[in-house]
């Protein structure tokens, strides 16, 4: 043919080209009719069945410890500190002594106050008597009104200083016991600010030193807003536990639980999450205010679910999808709702059933309609349909 005369010598002209793609084509579609079909290559694959069980909806993340109740120690009063009997890192109770402020100044203030109000109450007494004299004077005439209208505010003023003296003694021993500082709780105290021989101011900004409860101890945390339906009626059950998971000596983890006892009144817009509160016992100090720890819910669930190995579930444009394969062997691509995972299950809605089988491994080289073959297992010779739970697919 002149075609292939000009090949020959030179490069093809268009004609060429296209008789060239042409014949190709043609090739192409005699190997797609039945007495020229290339044989389907099977991918192979290992496949497990869609179970139905309750699946306890299980939360996880990080928490931080928090004191039950925390209280920062400061004097009340100015003075010169003589004693501080408390060490540095110790546990104390309720009204032990902490720091003694000298006592020696409001000693003497309540003494000044104390002899004010005996003062006082004597001149109210002669001011009564004076009174008294005054009633029977008025009615003979023998003073006048005037008279009688002083002599009845004397006596009120008497009384009115009595009063007053009696607040400024109270006053002064509430300030006489101020001196001395005891702690308000049961707790661990920290730093020690101050030391003795320093002078302290009434209500500084610096506190003295903190003590913090440390048994029983919250653990703050939060879960994503999705779950808030579920946890507002558990909460207020008390049914829902938090398990809280912690390094311990020597690396070995420490676990702790306790009751659900704080759901935020408002998400947190920002985030999108729920801030919530266990309370756990901590009598071995297993945990320390302040530390971040591994915090597990586990929420209850409506009831059955259907679910799969987590490793079947792919990822398209159209959104997560499953390949089921049927009794020809075949794959079938559809399309599946995942409602949440589980650690290595997912839990599935959609157009999907029970007892089916999905492909968990080697998804890469399934085509939708393609056949596919069971692998058989490492030194088996036997078909491998592994599941979770040790069930097999055939």
């Amino acid at each position: 043919m002149p075609c292939r005369r000009r090949c020959s010598a030179s490069p093809c002209s268009p004609a060429c080209v296209r008789g060239i793609a042409l014949a190709f084509a043609l090739l192409v579609l005699a190997a797609c009719n039945g007495r020229g079909a290339a044989p389907d290559i099977a991918a192979p694959v290992r496949l497990a069945r869609v179970e139905k069980g309750t699946i306890p909806a299980e939360v996880s993340g990080i928490g931080n410890v928090t004191p039950i109740t925390s209280v920062a120690v400061k004097s009340r009063v100015d003075g010169q500190i003589v004693l501080v009997p408390v060490r540095e890192g110790s546990d104390v109770k309720k009204g032990d002594l902490l720091f003694r402020i000298d006592p020696r100044p409001f000693a003497v203030a309540l003494d000044i106050a104390t002899a004010n109000l005996a003062r006082d109450q004597a001149l109210l007494e002669k001011a009564e008597d004076l009174l008294k004299r005054s009633d029977d004077l008025i009615a003979k005439g023998y003073i006048s009104a005037n008279q009688y209208s002083d002599a009845q505010g004397d006596a009120r003023a008497a009384g009115a200083a009595v009063a007053a003296d009696t607040a400024a003694v109270a006053n002064a021993r509430l300030n006489l016991e101020f001196t001395e500082l005891r702690s308000p709780i049961d707790g661990r105290v920290g730093r020690v600010a101050l030391q003795q021989g320093n002078l302290v101011k009434a209500n500084d900004a610096a506190a003295l030193l903190t003590v913090n409860q440390l048994d029983p101890i919250y653990v703050d945390f939060s879960v994503p807003e999705r779950y808030l339906n579920d946890l507002r009626p558990a909460a207020q059950s008390g049914t829902v536990q938090v398990s809280l998971s912690v390094d311990g000596a020597g690396g070995a983890p420490v676990e702790r639980s306790g009751p659900l006892t704080f759901v935020d009144n408002q998400v947190d817009q920002p985030t999108g999450t729920i801030r919530l509160r266990a309370t756990l016992a901590n009598a071995d100090r297993a945990v320390w205010p302040g530390q971040f720890v591994r915090v597990r819910i586990n929420l209850p669930t409506a009831g059955p679910a259907l679910w799969v190995p987590a490793s079947a579930i792919g990822q398209s444009s159209e959104g997560p999808y499953v390949f089921v394969v049927g009794e020809g062997m075949h794959a079938e691509l559809r399309q599946v709702k995942v409602e949440r995972t589980e650690g290595d299950r997912a839990v599935l809605s959609g157009h999907i059933g029970v007892g089916e089988r999905v492909v968990i491994d080697g998804q890469s080289r399934v085509i939708p309609g393609g056949a596919v073959s069971l692998v058989a297992q490492a030194g088996s010779g036997a078909p491998s349909g592994g599941m979770a739970g040790g069930k097999a697919a055939h």
